[in-house]
């Protein structure tokens, strides 16, 4: 028998006397683990130096923070708390 299958077996064997509950936490745990491994084996398309040559204009971006913020700073101005 090949190491893998081992362990499988030892895994299998540990399972018995757990409640339903234990069972069902111990899925859940699994297909985590699996899910993980997914994110983690996704390919990481570095976007360095892609805009290299290319002039970008900042220049709307402190008008546009501004707007954006601007009922966030009138009422901590007002001293009223926002919500959460």
């Amino acid at each position: 028998m090949n190491r893998t299958a081992i362990t499988k077996h030892e895994i299998y064997n540990k399972l018995a006397g757990f409640s339903e509950q234990d069972l069902s936490d111990i899925v859940n745990f699994i297909d985590f683990m699996r899910h993980k491994r997914k994110l983690e084996a996704k390919k990481v398309v570095k976007l360095e130096g892609i805009l290299k040559g290319h002039r970008i204009d900042f220049s709307g971006l402190k008008e546009f923070r501004q707007q954006t913020w601007q009922h966030v700073d009138q009422e901590l101005d007002n001293g009223n708390a926002l919500p959460i």
